[in-house]
């Protein structure tokens, strides 16, 4: 599962943390929510980042 919009390769990820990013809905959550324990494909970047704060890890 993926909520990203890009070309970059992907990577499958399983969170160890809980990150929410996106603008905002009309009562001021934010739109994307990646849950603890879940597993995503996310761009390469992005999984760097990820990895190195500790919010997830490849699987």
């Amino acid at each position: 599962m993926t909520f990203f919009n890009t070309d970059e390769p992907t990577v499958r990820i399983r969170m160890t943390g809980f990150m929410s990013y996106g603008p905002l809905n009309a009562d001021g959550t934010l739109t994307r929510v990646l849950l603890n324990g879940e597993t995503y494909d996310v761009p390469q970047s992005e999984t760097d980042w990820l990895i190195g704060s500790d919010l997830a890890e490849r699987v």
